[in-house]
């Protein structure tokens, strides 16, 4: 708008300084004719008197209207309001909050204990389940294993060895088949593991073996040694306060009955002993992470308290493969506990417990040495910083299986041979076979 006004005042200036020049020659033109006379007349065609000059003082004049359009546009100016130049904000910057990157977990690398605890066999021929019958179709094996006194209790991993199936009345009761409430006095004095693997395991075919695992499954007590789907999926991985333990177990065959019920186990769910297929486990078990690796065989001779050269030298490879801890059954009767060292894969030296042969944990047999058996309980110690294990020491527990009247009729009771409140529950002929069965262990 002010660019506007001024050229405007521009404009009007130009045209009066040229009005004026126009006027200053035509003053200057009628000086001339007046100099010309002599007599100031101006000599005019039209031959009047001339209006008086009123020229010269055209460019004062004009002067005056210039000044006062300057200072009328100063006025205007200066009436304007003046703006600011628009000031640009300054925002300050908000400090964001700084996240700290979160720490990786240092895992721990302090060594790691952890206890095993096993006894030997059980079955529960027609004597021994009707002791424990309360009804119908009800047992209660409560008696039975109450004198324990603790020798399973609180381990992480306490086991034994199933010489039946659990596929109760369904499948009929037999030598070899009992009822599953078995499972529950055992899960009361700390048993939470078993092995399947011994020629009974399908004595009832293929469907009593998948009852007893789904009876186990359903009490939360793991197993090994048969593979109910027939895929050998290897160990059964326990995860034992921080420590992976694998628990691999092989039976050494399979009964008459079992074979021809399956056709000589077409289905290949029983893991079978044989020396390739054990080590090849072993070295798999370590292959999928186990710190430490227990295995269960089911060997030997029934009856010997000798063990044979075939199962130690079976012991020895299984050390070499890389199992830490054996404990054997099926011979029924106490064989010897043994440690043994071999050189490794790697070239280091490792140490085995082997415990041959665990005898029975029940049974109603009454031959001195099958009424004598032992638990076990052994700590383990996984050294995660150097990836390897160590043996503890070893503690056992000789146990004695009791047969004796009370008043409810024959009961079984199986009792720790060197706790004297449990032996006081016994004849006193009892009390003697209890003593010569701890020194057996």
């Amino acid at each position: 708008m002010k660019q506007k006004q001024i050229l405007h005042n521009t404009r009007a200036r130009d045209d009066a300084m040229k009005g004026g020049e126009r006027r200053e020659k035509a003053g200057a033109f009628r000086r001339q004719h007046r100099d010309d006379a002599g007599d100031g007349l101006c000599r005019c065609r039209h031959g009047g008197v001339p209006e008086p000059d009123r020229g010269d003082d055209v460019y004062e004049r004009t002067r005056a209207v210039f000044g006062n359009l300057a200072e009328q546009t100063v006025e205007r100016e200066t009436a304007e309001p003046t703006v600011s130049p628009t000031k640009t904000p300054f925002f300050e910057a908000t400090a964001e909050p700084t996240v700290e990157p979160t720490p990786t977990a240092t895992p721990d690398q302090s060594p790691k204990t952890i206890t095993i605890a096993a006894a030997g066999t059980i079955y529960a021929p027609k004597a021994v389940r009707e002791s424990a019958q309360e009804g119908m179709d009800h047992y209660d094996f409560t008696t039975t294993f109450e004198g324990l006194s603790g020798a399973l209790a609180g381990a992480d991993l306490s086991v034994v060895t199933l010489e039946t199936t659990l596929a109760g009345r369904e499948k009929g009761y037999g030598n070899y088949n009992t009822s599953p409430q078995l499972l529950d006095a055992l899960r009361a004095v700390g048993v939470n593991f078993v092995s399947l693997a011994t020629e009974r395991a399908l004595d009832k075919g293929y469907d009593g073996l998948d009852i007893t695992a789904s009876e186990l499954t359903s009490r939360s007590m793991g197993y090994a040694g048969v593979y109910p789907d027939g895929v050998n999926t290897g160990a059964a991985m326990l995860n034992v306060g921080g420590v992976q333990v694998a628990v691999l177990a092989y039976a050494y065959g399979l009964s008459d009955e079992g074979r021809e019920r399956t056709k000589g186990d077409s289905r290949g769910v029983v893991a079978l002993m044989e020396t390739q297929r054990v080590t090849r486990d072993i070295a798999q078990a370590r292959v999928d992470g186990a710190n430490i690796v227990v295995v269960l065989p089911h060997w030997g001779t029934k009856n010997r308290a000798q063990t044979p050269d075939t199962v130690h030298a079976m012991a020895k490879r299984m050390a070499q493969a890389g199992a830490d801890v054996i404990l054997g059954a099926h011979p029924n009767v106490v064989q010897g506990v043994e440690r043994i060292s071999t050189v490794r894969s790697d070239g280091l030296t490792y140490e085995t417990v082997v415990c041959y042969s665990l005898g029975c944990l029940l049974t109603d047999a009454r031959d001195s040495e099958n009424t004598a058996g032992m638990a076990v309980r052994l700590e383990m110690t996984y050294d995660p910083a150097v990836r390897r294990v160590w043996p503890g020491a070893l503690e056992v527990t000789p146990l004695y299986i009791a047969r004796q009247r009370e008043d409810s009729g024959i009961v079984y009771r199986v009792v720790n041979a060197q706790d004297e409140q449990a032996l006081e529950k016994l004849t006193l002929s009892e009390q003697a076979a209890a003593a010569q069965a701890a020194e057996r262990a």
